[in-house]
């Protein structure tokens, strides 16, 4: 949003304040300002435009004018045409440079000398009007620009979605005056000055059909205005913000909406049907020629502005071509209303238009703004377009705005700012921010916020008002007082948690990506993986229109990415939900499992594929012992997105996580990836909950004996279940055991393979013996043997 520091200085005294200590004050308060421009005027003269004659050599559409600059006359070519005999324009003369970076150098243009440059709104940084020079409506040829115009600066913000009443310089004003702890000079509600007869509800009938998507409706009436120009004053604050003037009476409905935040409109009262406003849906195949002259058709879940026979308006969005004030306008309907911010959003996405006016509506207005807005334009209408404001208007509030009270104990500004905020300033800072405080018997205070304040209901978001305004850098930097006598990370935040597993990621040169929850429902389908997922009601694209099944997909996206870009290795994780609907469940919220998901390249012999598939494991292997949980197991599985048999299902404590393998090569030949890809996707969340506090052990007193061993069974045999019967069988005397190798050849007969483990044991009361560790090697191959038919190599 764009903000006038000229303007804000109507509302709060800024003597002493400069613009850059403004838009401090309003950064620490929470209205991030991103950038300040200086205009500076002071080189820019007034000249008046004596002749226009077209330019005999040129080409393009250029212009020369004799200007006269109070002392002398100069000759100056422009390219627009809108400088005719008798205007005033301001002037560059050479040497001088435009407030847009621009110098202006005496020139000779295709014969003809042009000593200066007539300047736009935008070459002066009044607006981004450039089509044509900027008209003033006063001055004295000669005289600095700035003697009616004076140098202004211009501030970027960022106003957050919570704060629709800052979307408006009265808002901003409010803040800054807290800030600087000076007062506000203009009330939030105007005074109301119509009185001529007969009542306004009395000449237009208004109703609302649907109350959940207008709350309020007020349609004031003044007759009599005259539609021309706008004074000067009016139309150089609205370029500053980036607003073409039109005539007197829309560019106050402008000028109201950057004020106050409340987008108004104005129709030719003659050109409505009874005359009568019904807000109400749009009815089936109705269309509407709309302000920007585009016909646009409608659909029944828009919200429109009807009169007795026709849609007039696009509920909050743009209003209708037919029904527009034009210069033979005499009489207007004003209308100042409140919008369902959901409905707004959704008709300005559908129709691919968003205005100034439904980017307020989004985020949901406080009904009260409505009435102040509409106040504010009708006397603004009435000063200068000398209008009659009709008396007691049309004002449908089928329900008023309950006013929220919220009970503050003020200690809790301490506990939560973790600095003492003395009660007199606490207090001081809410009613200069216009909450009013009632200090109750027990000592609570009663606090009822403003009207246009609907985000504050709680009171910590009391604590966050005092806490902004008394400014945050005041706290000072402390070390938290309170010490635990031993780590205890089950207290921690789940995602302080997996911070762990990110360390382990990391390490092994994996990048973390974030990629948006919502996917294209035809990948899903060609990836088949569709069957739990969720579509969502008016999609941006078909690219996301779903919420995602799985992480998978998307880190491939970002390993084709930098394929393309070049890179080799790509190594991706990313940790988030997925969203699974419910099975026979519909219209219910679907399960959301937060996940773990990784993905690597590998070389693209199957060698390469088997050595990356092993690193991976043992990176999975390194997140789940980060998190102090039980080992996990591997067994043979099969799964959408993974090659068949070269995939393995993690199993905790007897419950499936997820996969683990070398993706399907449809996966990356559809990411168009050369290669293998490997990857694995675990549902965390169990494994947060196996996690134990973590325990020093001793160091062993009693030396380790290892030994290997090398088994011989059927290629259907998993080396997992190997571990398992090995683990079964030895006792508590084997402290590991791992596979290591895996060998077929001419010493294995076909269809057999031959793993081999490395078995540690150890005693934690005295030195095992050879005698000892053969028998319990005995013991494990005769396991092996009754299981699985197992033989040994030596």
């Amino acid at each position: 949003m764009r903000i006038s520091y000229e303007w804000l200085g109507d509302f709060v005294d800024l003597d002493g304040v400069t613009p850059q200590d403004a838009a401090d004050v309003l950064t620490r308060q929470g209205v991030e300002v991103e950038s300040l421009t200086m205009v500076d005027l002071s080189q820019i003269v007034i000249g008046k435009v004596l002749e226009q004659t077209k330019h005999p050599k040129s080409r393009n559409d250029l212009w020369i004018h004799l200007v006269d600059l109070g002392d002398r006359k100069e000759q100056i070519i422009a390219g627009a045409p809108n400088a005719i005999p008798g205007s005033l324009v301001p002037v560059a003369l050479p040497g001088t440079t435009v407030p847009n970076g621009k110098v202006v150098k005496d020139m000779n243009i295709a014969g003809f000398r042009a000593a200066g440059m007539l300047c736009s709104a935008a070459e002066l940084l009044l607006g981004d009007d450039h089509s044509g020079i900027l008209i003033l409506d006063r001055g004295t040829p000669g005289r600095p620009l700035t003697s009616v115009i004076p140098s202004q600066a211009v501030m970027e913000a960022e106003i957050t979605s919570n704060r629709p009443d800052c979307m408006g310089h009265l808002g901003i004003a409010r803040e800054l005056a807290a800030g600087l702890d000076r007062p506000l000079t203009r009330d939030f509600m105007p005074a109301f000055t119509g009185s001529a007869d007969p009542p306004g509800r009395d000449l237009v009938k208004v109703g609302i059909d649907d109350p959940d998507l207008c709350s309020r409706y007020i349609g004031g009436v003044i007759k009599g205005v005259r539609v021309g120009p706008s004074p000067d004053w009016l139309q150089r604050r609205l370029r500053a913000s980036g607003v073409r003037p039109i005539n007197n009476i829309v560019d106050i409905t402008n000028y109201v909406l950057l004020e106050y935040a409340q987008p108004l409109h104005a129709f030719d009262l003659a050109k409505l049907e009874g005359p009568a406003i019904n807000v109400r849906r749009a009815h089936e195949k109705e269309r509407l020629l709309c302000l920007d002259g585009v016909a646009r058709d409608l659909t029944t879940d828009m919200l429109v502005i009807a009169d007795a026979t026709r849609p007039v308006a696009v509920a909050g969005v743009i209003g209708g071509e037919e029904s527009a004030v034009t210069n033979a306008t005499t009489d207007i309907l004003l209308e100042s209303a409140t919008f369902n911010g959901p409905s707004v959003r959704q008709t300005s996405r559908v129709l691919g238009l968003r205005t100034e006016a439904s980017a307020r509506f989004e985020r949901t207005l406080p009904p009260e703004l409505a009435l102040a807005g509409a106040r504010r334009a009708a006397a603004l209408i009435e000063e200068l377009a000398g209008g009659t404001v009709h008396r007691e208007w049309a004002d449908v509030y089928p329900r008023p705005q309950e006013p929220v009270r919220v009970n503050l104990r003020p200690a809790l500004i301490d506990e939560v700012l973790g600095t003492h905020v003395p009660l007199e300033e606490s207090e001081a800072i809410l009613k200069r921010l216009n909450f009013h405080v009632k200090v109750m018997g027990d000592g609570e205070w009663d606090i009822l916020p403003p009207v246009f304040r609907l985000d504050v209901t709680i009171p910590e978001d009391l604590v966050e008002e005092v806490g902004r305004v008394y400014g945050y850098d005041r706290v000072p930097p402390t070390l938290p007082g309170h010490r635990h006598d031993r780590w205890t990370p089950l207290t921690q935040s789940v995602d302080r948690r997996l911070d762990e597993v990110r360390e382990v990621l990391a390490g092994a040169g994996f990048t973390e990506t974030w990629n948006p929850a919502l996917v294209s429902y035809g990948k899903l389908e060609e990836l088949r993986i569709a069957a739990h997922a969720m579509r969502v009601s008016n999609a941006l694209s078909d690219d996301m229109d779903t919420l995602r099944t799985s992480l998978l997909p998307s880190l491939v996206d970002a390993v084709a990415l930098n394929r393309d870009r070049g890179r080799d290795g790509v190594k991706v994780y990313e940790i988030a939900a997925v969203y699974l609907a419910r099975v026979g469940e519909k219209n219910t919220q679907p399960e959301e499992p937060l996940c773990v998901a990784a993905v690597a390249t590998a070389d693209g012999s199957p060698e390469a594929g088997e050595k990356a598939l092993r690193r991976l494991k043992s990176v999975l292997d390194g997140c789940i012992s980060s998190l102090s949980a039980p080992a996990c197991t591997y067994q043979r599985a099969a799964a959408e997105l993974f090659h068949p048999g070269r995939c393995a299902a993690v199993v905790l404590d007897g419950r499936q996580l997820g996969y683990l393998g070398e993706l399907h090569p449809t996966v990356t030949t559809g990411a168009k990836i050369e290669g293998r890809l490997v990857g694995f996707e675990i549902d965390i969340e169990p494994v947060l909950a196996a996690s134990r506090t973590p325990r020093a052990q001793p160091l062993p007193r009693f030396p380790a004996v290892e030994r290997d061993l090398a088994v011989v069974v059927e290629d259907t045999v998993t080396a997992g279940a190997l571990l398992l019967a090995i683990k079964e069988s030895a006792g508590e005397l084997l402290e590991h055991a791992r596979a290591f190798d895996e060998y077929r050849g001419a010493q294995v007969p076909e269809g057999h393979k031959s793993i081999a483990f490395t078995l540690t044991f150890r005693s934690p009361e005295r030195t095992l013996t050879d005698a000892e560790v053969d028998t319990v090697i005995s013991e494990i191959r005769l396991g092996l043997e009754k299981r699985h038919r197992a033989r040994f190599r030596e």
